[in-house]
């Protein structure tokens, strides 16, 4: 962990093959001072080069995808899971979807290009285009399953429409993948291009060598084609031409010329006439200084660059020293590409055809060369090696002088500060709140709700997401929770946050990224915020003093179990191994992804339902793990029961056998496994895979409710309707019978 505090903002949008340079370079240099956050609509950003060999089945989704959650956390760069919408240059934010704004000093884009939709009437509502890789996918994997379950009497036609190297070799990859699966007689396939040749931008010998393999494998050519419009006619898609007459296709494709996010134009940086942001020979906006650009949304100002994942693969190197070089306020260095390079166009089939200049020529081992270099090249990020954790010394402006940093009250963060911070939340107001956030008084002051019964819970954690914004989200929901297992409405709450040391503007930032998450969920869930306390701290930590209500007779507690209760789980476990292994780096970024979007799903909606079916007793499965929990209800109720649970129905999250498997476990799973006492079968199961998954602590865990055994489907039902997809039931409540230990009161079937 770098302990300089931070004084500088390096912000990189996209995830593309340059940005993975830039992540690499600082990683294995870090710069002190600087703190860097990649912002990307991808957990898994793909290598287009290995698209077509992947369509055609030769390698699987891990090959083909760096895992940039993995990267980041190994790198030390925050990221942001997000997709801009906008760039505010004058304030130096960066606007998203699904979260408050981003600060930055220094900015860097790398969002790629994808073919330009907007050129063609309805283009965007018909068919699909090759980029995002990940749409292109799934609706592959839905045609593909549309061919294997629809009888047909005519064959299924597929048209790619473009005319450059994606277009063919995507048609090859999917005529190759159909071979494989024995549907080719169900399909016909075209390719449609404008041009009055294949690969216009490749040797005439080339194009003569794809043009022969085209025909070999049955892909119908049609030059000279210029796309006009697309719309559908008795679920047909329509293709019209402004030079040929219409026709129909049941699939579409478009590989058509490159073009730009709709929102880039009109950030105010300078863009050419297609969108793109126009650089210097630094690869630095030719408008703002302290953005550059990189890859296909950059256009070169010396010289227009083709689209190519070349240019922004041997581009990444010379941006992310210049990069360093800006903020280190050194002199930039130009980028120089290169006049010619060889293509390597994939025919489906583990062969390749060679272009470069006037020649060209097909091979098998062009293929194997290329898979050799597309391997090495994921490598690189796939498996990072070991970082020096240390920054490298710093001359620059980034590198202030810090003073010691002092404890008591002098750990507080700043009054204007925060008063800017509190100025831009708009929390949730309560009548009978009289004293609040928007007030200078020392405490707040509520009038208790009349006839209610009023409860209390705290709940505080250090950080274990880079992401201020989530934390802020996930943690309310975490707090939240105690009041919604025991039956209750949150009334309000008390925050108290704990910031990274760094200079006032990044405090700021990461102050208002937490809090605008918090008060995000709050709002939700109909709490208002009513006050709090704010430091700074070596690292970043957040949590909530919850106030809640409940009607006197409404009240759910963890005891009253009495036999034949079934017991429902709502959530799935394996936050606590997901997380371990993510922190050092060893678990998928769709794993963990999967994971923080359950942490995302409050108990509210679940609390209502397992209220509304009679349940009798209620807890939330967090810190102490299901076993523990479980533990908690038994040892709260009377009577002289046991609980049954059946092992297997137990729900888990995504990955977490393999996290299990390679000893992924949580620091508090040594304590929570004192729990096993209360197993009167631990023998049983204790070599089982996923027996430690009992001890599993949980964030933002999900309810285990008892609820009467005639109520148990029904309720069962809605929260699989609702927002608890994979809740489950997993046991019951039972007497003991008298042949079973009388030590443990929770057997495992």
């Amino acid at each position: 962990m770098i302990n300089t505090p931070y004084t500088s903002d390096l912000v990189l949008i996209g995830g593309g093959h340059s940005h993975l340079a830039v992540v690499k370079h600082f990683a294995m240099n870090p710069l002190a001072g600087l703190r860097i956050t990649l912002i990307s609509r991808d957990i898994h950003t793909p290598y287009s080069g290995m698209l077509p060999s992947l369509i055609a089945g030769h390698y699987e989704f891990d090959e083909t995808h760096i895992d940039l959650r993995r990267l980041c956390e190994k790198a030390n760069v925050r990221l942001f899971h997000s997709s801009v919408t906008d760039i505010d240059l004058h304030r130096q934010q960066i606007i998203c979807n699904n979260r408050t704004a981003v600060r930055y000093d220094w900015l860097s884009v790398n969002v790629g290009s994808q073919p330009d939709l907007d050129s063609i009437a309805g283009a965007d509502e018909h068919g699909f285009a090759v980029k995002p890789i990940d749409n292109f996918l799934k609706q592959w994997h839905f045609i593909q399953e549309k061919l294997r379950s629809k009888k047909r009497t005519t064959p299924f036609k597929i048209s790619v429409v473009g005319g450059g190297a994606a277009s063919v070799e995507v048609a090859l990859a999917i005529r190759y993948r159909l071979d494989l699966s024995n549907l080719s007689e169900k399909t016909e396939i075209e390719i449609i291009s404008s041009s009055e040749q294949l690969l216009p931008t490749h040797s005439r010998r080339a194009q003569n060598i794809m043009a022969n393999v085209l025909r070999q494998r049955n892909i119908e050519m049609h030059n000279s084609r210029k796309v006009s419009s697309v719309n559908s006619v008795d679920e047909k898609t329509v293709l019209s031409f402004t030079n040929s007459p219409s026709t129909s296709t049941d699939g579409l494709i478009w590989a058509i010329h490159a073009g730009s996010p709709n929102w880039l134009a009109a950030t105010g940086l300078q863009c050419d006439a297609m969108g793109f942001i126009a650089v210097n020979q630094y690869l630095q906006s030719c408008s703002h200084p302290n953005v550059f650009a990189a890859g296909d949304i950059a256009h070169f100002t010396p010289q227009a660059l083709p689209k190519s994942g070349v240019y922004a693969v041997r581009g990444g190197v010379v941006l992310a020293n210049n990069l360093r070089r800006a903020i280190e306020k050194k002199a930039l260095k130009p980028y120089k590409p290169q006049r010619h390079f060889l293509s390597l166009l994939i025919t489906g089939d583990k062969q390749a055809i060679a272009s470069k200049g006037p020649i060209s020529f097909k091979a098998k081992w062009l293929w194997m060369w290329k898979d050799r270099i597309d391997r090495q090249f994921m490598s690189q990020y796939n498996e990072l090696p070991a970082m020096s954790g240390q920054p490298l010394p710093s001359n620059s402006t980034v590198q202030e002088a810090e003073p010691m940093r002092c404890g008591g009250c002098g750990a507080k963060i700043g009054n204007s500060v925060l008063t800017r911070v509190i100025s831009q939340l708009k929390p949730q107001q309560n009548s009978d709140v009289n004293i609040g956030l928007d007030h200078p008084d020392d405490a707040a002051v509520i009038s208790p709700p009349e006839g209610k019964k009023w409860l209390q819970t705290v709940d505080y954690f250090r950080a274990f997401i880079d992401d201020p914004y989530l934390l802020g989200r996930i943690a309310t929901n975490h707090c939240l929770s105690d009041i919604y297992a025991m039956g209750a409405t949150p009334h309000s709450a008390l925050a108290v946050a704990t910031v990274p040391y760094a200079n006032e503007a990044l405090v700021e930032d990461t102050l208002l990224q937490l809090m605008s998450g918090a008060v995000d969920s709050l709002n939700e869930q109909d709490t208002a915020l009513i006050g709090g306390h704010s430091s700074e701290g070596a690292e970043l930590g957040f949590g909530l003093s919850v106030n809640g209500t409940c009607d006197q007779n409404n009240l759910l507690t963890k005891g009253n179990l009495t036999c034949g209760l079934q017991l429902i789980l709502t959530k799935p476990l394996g936050s606590g191994t997901l997380l371990a292994a993510n922190m050092a780096g060893n678990a998928e970024g769709r794993w963990v992804d999967n994971a923080l979007n359950h942490m995302l799903i409050s108990n509210r909606c679940a609390a209502d339902i397992v209220h509304k079916n009679q349940a009798l007793a209620c807890t939330d499965i967090t810190g102490f793990g299901l076993l523990g929990h479980l533990q908690e209800m038994i040892s709260a109720s009377d009577a002289d029961i046991i609980m049954r649970l059946e092992f297997s129905s137990i729900p888990v999250m995504e990955g977490v056998d393999h996290c299990l498997q390679n000893n992924w476990l949580s620091t508090l799973h040594p304590e929570n496994l004192h729990a096993q006492n209360s197993l009167i079968n631990v023998e049983q199961f204790s070599t089982h895979k996923r027996y430690p998954i009992l001890y599993d602590p949980q964030t933002a865990g999900g309810l285990i409710a008892a609820i009467p055994a005639d109520r148990a489907q029904a309720c069962l039902k809605e929260l699989q309707n609702g927002d608890c997809p994979e809740a489950a039931i997993i046991g019951e409540v039972a007497r003991r019978e008298a042949n079973q230990s009388a030590t443990g009161n929770i057997f495992l079937y």
